[in-house]
């Protein structure tokens, strides 16, 4: 009779030791999940910042560089194709950037914030491999053909090197902010799956 009231004795200890247990494990992974989630959001404001920046350049080019392009003589084709190629970049890159706003991180669903950071990190990345050496690349040869066809002098060979050097940190510049938006979103996409387990 006095092991069996031991023994329940020992049992109901047990009982509240893995009771306690439980509840710091609850608390510890509740805990976890809060610094996962502000790391997440801290993340997204990095590239949110860097996506702002994007769509500031996007707004600034389209303003200035037809502009500046009719100015110089351009052919009305190339500034009309100036202009839309401007305008459909940056309307892809606000489309990015509201998707990135729709997101809460702070208690949004799981599943969801990795489906729409997933697309967002597909479209910089066919951005990088499809996208510029398919519409930049000839849009470029047709700004140096444009360049040297106004003018053969010293003045139009000055343009073309001036237009190939802007060209080529410009694409150095965007290829650096693709990297770091496919980087943040590959590190955010890591902390997901963290949660998720």
């Amino acid at each position: 009779m006095m092991d069996n009231t031991l023994l329940s004795h020992e049992l109901e200890e047990m009982r509240a030791q893995i009771s306690i247990l439980k509840d710091k494990l609850e608390k510890q992974t509740i805990v976890n999940e809060s610094h996962i989630r502000l790391s997440m959001k801290s993340k997204v404001k990095d590239l949110n910042s860097t996506i702002k920046g994007t769509v500031a350049g996007g707004i600034f080019a389209l303003i200035y560089c037809p502009i500046v392009f009719a100015h110089l003589g351009c052919s009305v084709p190339f500034v009309i194709v100036t202009t839309v190629m401007l305008a459909v970049c940056l309307i892809l890159t606000i489309r990015q950037k509201v998707v990135l706003g729709r997101l809460d991180f702070s208690q949004g669903n799981l599943v969801e914030i990795a489906q729409s950071l997933g697309k967002i990190r597909k479209h910089y990345v066919q951005w990088t491999r499809l996208a510029a050496p398919a519409i930049v690349l000839p849009w470029f040869g047709w700004c140096l053909y444009e360049f040297i066809k106004l003018d053969s002098s010293p003045t139009g060979i000055f343009l073309c090197v001036c237009g190939a050097v802007g060209g080529i940190i410009g694409g150095i510049i965007g290829i650096c902010i693709n990297r770091k938006v496919v980087r943040k979103t590959d590190e955010i996409l890591v902390q997901v799956e963290e949660l998720q387990r």
